[in-house]
């Protein structure tokens, strides 16, 4: 299993870049290509923007579990790499849900815990506002009920499915089971001006460079065949290695994701995308060229997300787009590979809230994580992913385990998959 060494990690950046370079036969020209590709797709985004035109594809729940979606809006939501599910949770069960967690934190007292272990978190360790906009709980009652449910079930098993998953026999994981990744909750206040995130991906930095299972999956994009990379090719993405970082995740998720808990929409301090599948071949050519020092690539940090910046990237950031509205019990899920974004402020009237829901199906990498995450969940403290907070070790209300269904018990590797 290869692993890093944080102190070698600048002479393994000029390494691998001098490798990366040799798979083209002209790495810039390759750079110039791939960028008249996707000046294409921002032209488009920047085009449908004008008109007030729908760009993220929309897609009601019963649709999918009536498995009546058509071949064109799937061709969409790969294109885009992103895709709003409406109505998967009835908006009544929603609000209740919402109510519960206020409660949880109310009755907990997590605001003095939260000021007391200020600092841990340091994913977001640039917030200055006086009451946390992200609350490190993962095992309230709602969030639980949320991840087991036959209808997440179902919106995921869709999404897994969009990928190709099965190669010569051997799946490399299985689209119809569920290891959950447990995550946190949003609740940012209006007004709000101290969350803001500025363009990222999840899921490593560095590493998409300088690992060998990433190089294997972004293989196409460095030789000269962008044409032929496909974001939905499973091969080797459950093989990847990250640095150990309490800021970044170290599972393989088909597509990143959350439910709103409120209305929310433009303005209100809600999520932003670059809908572009693709656009990380431009990100990963982009950091091969000679205006970048030989020991950067491109401004992103060991450890961190990936920076996505106006000085390498302007191209990219024209297509950056507010998620349209969604109400209590919508989804908005977008592939691991795509850029994202928190509005700086928050305009609106009321709380935006949701629970993040990534996707994470079973397979070696998952479970390996799932099996370290279970023993958290028992214990009642942050998962293995997250800064070692544990504000939930002694909650009033938490979930247990005789809070799980049979499902849920297999999504959090207590009992095996048949």
């Amino acid at each position: 299993m290869q692993t890093f060494d944080p102190a070698q990690i600048e002479q393994d950046i000029i390494k691998q870049k001098t490798k990366l370079r040799k798979l083209s036969h002209n790495y810039q020209t390759n750079f110039q290509n791939i960028e008249k590709k996707i000046l294409i797709d921002v032209e488009e985004i920047e085009k449908l923007t004008t008109q007030n035109k729908k760009i993220i594809p929309e897609i009601d729940y019963a649709n999918i579990k009536n498995k009546s979606i058509n071949d064109e809006i799937i061709a969409l939501v790969k294109k885009r790499g992103c895709v709003v599910i409406r109505n998967v949770f009835e908006k009544e069960k929603v609000i209740k849900w919402n109510h519960k967690i206020e409660r949880y934190i109310d009755e907990n007292n997590y605001y003095e815990d939260q000021k007391e272990k200020a600092g841990l978190d340091q994913y977001f360790s640039d917030l200055k506002s006086g009451k946390p906009q992200i609350f490190g709980l993962y095992w309230s009652k709602s969030q639980i009920e949320a991840r087991q449910s036959e209808n997440m079930v179902i919106v995921k098993s869709w999404l897994n499915n969009l990928w190709t998953h099965e190669f010569n026999n051997t799946k490399i994981f299985d689209p119809d089971k569920e290891l959950v990744y447990a995550d946190r909750v949003r609740r940012r206040e209006a007004g709000d001006a101290s969350l803001g995130l500025s363009p990222h991906c999840d899921a490593s930095s560095v590493e998409r460079w300088i690992d060998d299972a990433f190089q294997k999956v972004y293989n196409p994009i460095f030789s000269d065949q962008f044409e032929k990379h496909d974001p939905f090719n499973a091969l080797f993405r459950d093989q990847t290695q990250e640095i150990e970082s309490a800021a970044v995740s170290h599972v393989f998720r088909t597509f990143q994701g959350w439910m709103a808990l409120t209305t929310q929409g433009p303005s209100d301090g809600t999520l932003q995308l670059v809908p572009i599948a693709k656009s990380m071949a431009y990100i990963l050519t982009r950091a091969l060229l000679d205006d970048v020092p030989e020991n950067s690539l491109c401004g992103s940090m060991p450890g961190r997300a990936l920076s996505i910046n106006p000085e390498y990237h302007s191209l990219l950031l024209r297509a950056l787009i507010s998620i349209p509205k969604v109400y209590p019990g919508d989804t908005v899920w977008w592939h691991p590979d795509i850029v994202h974004a928190v509005e700086d402020k928050h305009y609106g009237k009321n709380y935006s809230n949701v629970i993040y829901v990534g996707s994470t199906p079973y397979c070696r990498k998952n479970l390996d994580y799932a099996k370290k995450q279970s023993v958290k969940f028992l214990e009642g403290k942050s998962p293995p992913d997250f800064a070692a907070e544990d504000y939930e070790a002694n909650y009033k209300g938490r979930a247990t385990i005789d809070d799980l269904t049979s499902l849920g018990k297999k999504q959090m590797a207590l009992e095996n998959w048949n």
